[in-house]
C-alpha cells in the first residue's frame, strides 16, 4: 500500500469499533450525488488538479469523480485497510493511505497540497464518548481537511443530515448501547435506518455549515435534498447536504 511521508500511520484517533465495522462492511455514498458534485465543481477542478477523498470507502465514487473531471492525480484515504484494498482494484493509479482525518501528525506533510478535498459521509462517523465529544471531533476533522487545501482549493462536503436534535442525540446513545451487545446492524425501517452498528452522531445542515465556516473557509455553494426515512418520517427529518467551500 502506498503511504504518505513518515510511513504507515495507525488510525488510532478514530473510534476502533467504527474501524472494525468498516473493515467488514462496505461503505459508500450514492453515485447520483457524485454526478451532481461533478457538475458543481467542473469549472474549478479538472485536468491537472489534485484531489484527495478522505473517507473514500471502496473508491467507486472517487473513480467516478476523477473520470468526470478528467483528473488523474488522486489520493484515497480511509481508516479501513480492507476498503483500501478494493480501491486498488477499481482505481489502481490512486495513492492509498490508511489513516484517520483526525491524525494531525500524518496530515501535516500534505498541508496546502490539494486542489480538491472530498469529505463525504464522514463527519457523522467521527464519534467520541458523548455527542459533545463527537461534535468536537467533527469540527477538528473539517479543520484538518481544510488544511489540505492549496490556495484557491475547494472543500467538498457531502453529509447525511438529520433533525430534530434531541432525537438525534437519543439515536446516538441508543446505538452506543446496542453496540455494547452486538456489532451487527439492527435494522429499523430498512438497512440504512438502524439502531445498531456503527455508532454515529448526525448533525443538521446548519450545524455542518457552521463547522465548515469555523474551519476558516468561505462557502461558495450548497444544496439540501430532502430524503425519506420511510416509516420514521413522522419522527425524523433527513436530507443529503452538499457544501462547497473555498480557502
Amino acid at each position: 500500500m502506498d503511504s504518505w511521508p513518515g510511513g504507515d500511520r495507525s488510525p488510532h484517533p478514530t473510534d476502533r469499533r467504527t474501524v472494525r465495522y468498516f473493515d467488514t462492511h462496505e461503505h459508500h455514498y450514492g453515485r447520483s450525488r457524485i454526478h451532481g458534485v461533478a457538475r458543481l465543481v467542473g469549472d474549478r477542478l479538472g485536468p491537472g488538479s489534485r484531489i484527495v477523498d478522505v473517507g473514500c470507502g471502496t473508491g467507486d465514487n472517487l473513480r467516478l469523480l476523477a473520470r468526470r473531471l478528467c483528473v488523474t492525480d488522486v489520493t484515497a484515504v480511509d481508516v479501513s485497510a480492507s476498503s483500501l484494498a478494493k480501491v486498488a482494484e477499481v482505481l489502481p493509479e490512486a495513492t492509498r493511505v490508511c489513516m484517520s482525518l483526525l491524525d494531525e501528525d500524518a496530515l501535516r506533510p500534505w498541508q496546502a497540497s490539494f486542489d480538491g478535498v472530498v469529505v463525504a459521509a464522514v463527519l457523522h462517523h467521527l464519534v467520541g464518548s458523548t455527542r459533545t465529544a463527537s461534535r468536537r471531533k467533527a469540527r477538528l476533522g473539517l479543520s484538518h481537511a481544510a488544511s489540505l487545501l492549496a490556495p484557491g482549493g475547494l472543500l467538498i462536503v457531502l453529509e447525511p443530515t438529520l433533525t430534530p436534535r434531541p432525537l438525534v442525540g437519543a439515536l446516538f446513545w441508543g446505538k452506543r448501547a446496542v453496540t455494547c451487545v452486538t456489532i451487527d446492524r439492527v435494522a429499523v425501517g430498512g438497512y440504512w435506518h438502524n439502531i445498531g452498528a456503527p455508532v454515529v452522531s448526525f448533525y443538521s445542515h446548519d450545524e455542518v455549515r457552521s463547522m465548515v465556516e469555523d474551519a476558516g473557509l468561505t462557502i461558495v455553494a450548497e444544496q439540501v435534498e430532502e430524503q425519506s426515512v420511510g416509516r420514521l418520517d413522522w419522527v425524523f427529518s433527513k436530507a443529503n447536504s452538499t457544501i462547497l467551500a473555498a480557502r
